[in-house]
């Protein structure tokens, strides 16, 4: 059976498809990945879409539909959003397969598989940070790990390995890139608005020379060095322990990339992998 995955964040839907007919294939080129010493993407087909977006919409739809070219997939789900996008979502799925298919819609738990949740409340961690830890941890045991997702909000997480398998033991969570430099230009009186895209090298130049020389770049160089100063941060004091790895993805991971001074590794979306492994194991 093929099967779909989606991420439903804050700002977009991301989804990737495993097309059953390709599953040895993707199978095996994962675990080549990994022997290389990077992690898969085990899908053939991904995209992403902004919410409430008509035109969105009816493009996933059809897309959908020619994948499974008359199938119905196994639709596995992890959502932030909110239970409004989670019934658009239903929508979307009845539209595009009918009313037999049957979502597996994720939920935080205290453990999967040999990987533990350390949360004082394990139900109270976000299901994008949880998910993400158990695709990071499912093709890298035995390893520290620093899971970085720079998305609408930036989260830092933490997995390390034990005697019989790997412990979620927390993290941080501070408001993303874009979010730090809107509310800046929302809350002063004569600075410019900037996004995520004008945080080019030019200001990770003025992240590394520690100043800048005009305010665009200062603003967008000031922000680039708190999302990487904790990320540097975090790391160093993991790397007190032992190795850790680091690894980064969400939709302003380049953005962030180019500020970092320390090593690390991307990826498009743990979240979907997590997804994937999930998937696999049931």
């Amino acid at each position: 059976m093929s099967i779909l995955l989606i991420d439903i964040g804050n700002t977009r839907l991301k989804w990737a498809w495993c097309d059953s007919s390709a599953g040895s294939a993707a199978d095996g080129a994962a675990d080549s990945a990994v022997g290389n010493g990077a992690l898969p993407t085990p899908w053939q087909h991904a995209g992403a879409a902004a919410h409430a977006t008509p035109a969105e919409r009816a493009s996933l739809v059809g897309t959908w539909q020619q994948l499974a070219a008359g199938s119905i997939p196994a639709v596995w789900i992890a959502n932030v959003a909110g239970p409004t996008i989670a019934a658009d979502v239903e929508t979307l799925l009845v539209e595009a397969f009918g009313t037999a298919v049957a979502p597996n819609w994720v939920r935080t738990a205290a453990a999967h598989g040999d990987l533990v949740n350390g949360y004082h409340e394990p139900t109270q961690l976000g299901v994008d940070r949880w998910v993400g830890s158990i695709g990071a941890h499912r093709w890298l045991p035995g390893q520290t790990l620093l899971i970085v997702t720079a998305g609408t909000a930036t989260t830092l997480d933490i997995v390390t390995a034990t005697a019989d398998g790997a412990r979620f033991e927390g993290g941080l969570i501070l408001p993303g890139l874009s979010l730090m430099l809107g509310t800046l230009a929302r809350n002063t009186a004569q600075l410019p608005e900037l996004d995520v895209l004008d945080t080019g090298a030019g200001a990770a130049r003025a992240v590394r020379a520690l100043g800048a020389d005009n305010t665009r770049d200062a603003i967008a160089a000031g922000c680039l060095a708190a999302q990487a100063g904790a990320i540097e941060r975090s790391w160093r004091a993991l790397g007190e322990r032992g190795p850790v790895r680091c690894l980064l993805s969400g939709g302003a991971r380049h953005a962030v990339a180019g500020a970092l001074a320390m090593p690390f590794e991307m990826h498009d979306n743990l979240v979907l992998l997590g997804l994937h492994a999930m998937a696999q194991r049931a």
